[in-house]
């Protein structure tokens, strides 16, 4: 799959832009806060309509403007061509896949995969455990409607759940609940006890390939309870209904999921070098990548957003190797660095919110 033309109006600091992206490798060159990053930004709105910045859509929107409209042609073997309009407004967005409009997200999400490459993605070795898991809901959720809709049924119960330990509910009510949510907890936990190791294969070939060395890197589920049947989590949730009565919310369940990364056996939060953690970061969204390919059928998109310029040589050539010669590369930096096999970058040169193709 290509991103084959890109029209942006009132998008953040881009007043308007109609681009023609040719080729598979396109790089956009600037100097920080002209832009770059915001088109990056957008044209990753395709995969899930969600930025990898923000949760706050609204501030999407240029200042002093009503909404910001975002239309995106794409080309892939499977559907020729086709059309996505994103109208982004102060409440909600609307969105149109060849003059059709989509009502649901579960109808869409998944359909035009992207992964995004950003210096940000050091927060998922380093950071909190809901940046691990939000994440991986949403590799999952893209790859899987049945796991998307156990997810938003998993987390609408539990307010429902919380709500009731809040205002201290009988029993009988927090029962009626908690078969529910013990049912869609199960499903989660299958899901994620099934599709991590799949991401770890993919995980393991792109780290051998990248760094320099084979460190047996691994993708390791730490689920908050190990329990897989539904007998087993209402049991659970009786034995903690105290606690989370006290603490007026469910304290046991997916929602305190996590993963960790390990090299040689050890985290690599904790022991890798700075070489080392970059190389995994990399390694984990070409992961996701082919795992995504595997589960859509579609090769996705891969938007780097100022990380290519930062690998030495040795870790860029082998970069290129990894990805391949059938993903469009999308990247923005300071200094257009070398591509290798694929040839040269078409390059754009970005100041203010403008851009201008380089002959």
């Amino acid at each position: 799959m290509q991103v084959t033309r890109v029209r942006l109006q009132n998008y953040r600091n881009i007043s308007f832009v109609d681009l023609s992206l040719e080729g598979a490798t396109q790089f956009f060159v600037g100097n920080n806060a002209q832009g770059k990053t915001n088109l990056l930004e957008a044209i990753g709105l395709i995969a899930a309509l969600r930025s990898f910045r923000t949760s706050d859509s609204s501030t999407l929107i240029q200042q002093d403007s009503q909404e910001a409209k975002l239309v995106f042609n794409l080309s892939d073997e499977a559907f020729d061509s086709t059309e996505i309009w994103i109208t982004l407004k102060k409440k909600g967005k609307e969105i149109l896949v060849d003059g059709e409009k989509v009502a649901r997200f579960r109808d869409y999400i998944g359909r035009y995969p992207a992964v995004i490459l950003s210096s940000q993605d050091i927060q998922l070795l380093r950071g909190a455990p809901g940046i691990r898991r939000q994440w991986l809901n949403l590799v999952l959720a893209s790859s899987s409607r049945s796991y998307y809709d156990a997810l938003k049924d998993y987390h609408r119960l539990l307010l429902e759940r919380n709500s009731l330990l809040k205002r201290q509910g009988s029993i009988r009510e927090m029962q009626a609940f908690e078969v529910q949510l013990a049912e869609k907890a199960i499903l989660l936990f299958k899901g994620r006890s099934e599709q991590i190791p799949r991401l770890e294969h993919h995980l393991r070939a792109a780290y051998s390939q990248i760094s320099i060395e084979d460190e047996s890197p691994e993708f390791t589920f730490s689920p908050d309870c190990e329990i897989d049947t539904q007998e087993a989590y209402l049991a659970m949730l009786a034995k903690y209904r105290g606690k989370d009565t006290i603490f007026k919310s469910t304290q046991h369940g997916p929602h305190r999921d996590d993963f960790e990364l390990r090299l040689e056996g050890r985290t690599a939060r904790d022991f890798g070098s700075e070489g080392q953690q970059r190389s995994l970061m990399i390694a984990l969204k070409i992961a996701q990548l082919r795992f995504l390919e595997e589960t859509s059928g579609r090769m996705p998109i891969l938007l780097a957003d100022d990380v290519l310029g930062e690998l030495d040589p040795h870790r860029r050539k082998n970069f290129w190797a990894t990805v391949g010669d059938s993903v469009q590369v999308i990247a923005t930096g300071t200094e257009v660095p070398s591509v290798g096999s694929r040839g040269e970058w078409k390059v754009f040169d970005v100041a203010e919110g403008t851009f201008e193709a380089r002959d």
